[in-house]
């Protein structure tokens, strides 16, 4: 298997996207706070650099920015499955 270190570095760069979006997203986090926390865990980045990359991810999938405020189950089944992938 690979070392702990290549293993951490392979851990950045992908992320799980799991098939049903209405389990595998967190109720209590906001869209923004769901996107970003992977990126908690590998990176320090400061709140606003945060906000920016998650306004940037949701862009990327095809949702407005203004969506990063919103929990998931204010979002459709396919937002919510476009906000796993701009997690992963």
């Amino acid at each position: 298997g690979l070392k702990k270190d290549a293993l951490r570095g392979w851990r950045r760069r992908m992320q799980m996207v799991f098939q049903d979006p209405y389990s595998s997203l967190n109720p209590r986090l906001t869209a923004g706070q769901i996107i970003t926390e992977p990126v908690e865990n590998f990176e320090r980045l400061s709140r606003r650099q945060r906000q920016a990359l998650a306004a940037d991810l949701l862009r990327k999938v095809g949702m407005s920015p203004e969506m990063m405020h919103r929990l998931p189950s204010e979002l459709s089944g396919g937002q919510r499955q476009r906000l796993g992938i701009a997690r992963a």
